[in-house]
């Protein structure tokens, strides 16, 4: 009777041992948040930028019914700060529903980004990770229009200072094509009436005035900075959203790879994208 208690034992012992070590293999291979270190946009010699991705948050892009994790490019990395750029155009929207005068701080493209857009793509955690950011407006630097009041903002849209800034990876000239600004169009966006060039690349809304103050600058589709702008109340620009991200909220974004500026709009080395989540729609924004 001994016996077979000791052997028993044994065998039992020996299970747990396996089971052990199985435990720490699969440990081992499952991807380490902390272990990803975001970094800055680099440029070569050759003009061809790289940006580190992430996923975040989840909108409609391939059709109008399913949404899918949005990928951003990382503008700028310091410490648990992000800057993000959506990778590619996520809507088409006038800037303003009228043809009025108009700045970044009244305009409607500001309001539904930090409203319809803001509770359709994000879950409440997800915005409370988004910080809000102090958003210069500065005048038109090549016709002196406007730019108006500062504001408080979720989510905005580049300036022509910020989408001829080097360091996030731009070509510091605005007024040239340049891939480095290229954005493709995502199916939804197109759908929306977003116009496109036949490689589906797309036209996008910058926050600064034109040169006048019922213009808003823009990017067009081979990269080219406008800094004359279109009348705000156009239709087909596209959107594409800019923010601020608190790292530190890990569980909230994943690693998505990088994408360089060579091949028009970023082609792409990226992982897989996550599972798509549906955030609810919620009525009150959090601050």
């Amino acid at each position: 009777m001994k016996r077979k208690t000791k052997r028993l034992l044994a065998r039992l012992l020996a299970l747990v041992m396996v089971l052990s070590l199985c435990e720490i293999t699969l440990g081992q291979s499952k991807p380490v948040k902390a272990a990803v270190g975001l970094q800055n946009p680099t440029t070569n010699e050759n003009g061809v930028t790289t940006w580190d991705c992430i996923y975040f948050g989840n909108y409609y892009q391939s059709n109008s019914s399913t949404k899918e994790p949005i990928k951003w490019r990382v503008l700028s990395v310091n410490g648990n700060d992000a800057f993000l750029l959506a990778d590619q155009n996520l809507d088409a929207k006038p800037y303003n529903e009228e043809d009025t005068d108009v700045t970044w701080a009244t305009c409607t493209l500001r309001t539904w980004l930090n409203d319809t857009f803001l509770n359709t793509a994000f879950t409440s955690a997800e915005q409370v990770a988004i910080k809000n950011t102090t958003v210069v407006n500065d005048d038109n630097p090549y016709y002196d229009t406007e730019g108006g009041e500062n504001t408080t903002d979720k989510v905005y849209l580049l300036s022509i200072a910020e989408a001829s800034n080097t360091a996030y990876g731009f070509n510091g000239e605005f007024n040239t094509s340049s891939n480095t600004r290229e954005a493709k169009n995502t199916a939804y966006a197109k759908e929306c009436g977003a116009w496109e060039t036949y490689e589906g690349n797309g036209c996008w809304w910058l926050r600064s005035p034109g040169d006048n103050s019922r213009s808003a600058s823009d990017v067009y589709s081979g990269g080219y900075g406008d800094d004359t702008g279109g009348t705000v109340d156009i239709d087909g620009g596209a959107v594409r959203p800019a923010l601020h991200l608190n790292l530190s909220s890990s569980t909230l974004w994943s690693y998505a790879g990088k994408v360089t500026s060579e091949g028009g709009g970023g082609s792409s080395q990226e992982t897989p994208k996550p599972a798509a989540t549906e955030p609810p729609v919620v009525s009150d924004r959090d601050e």
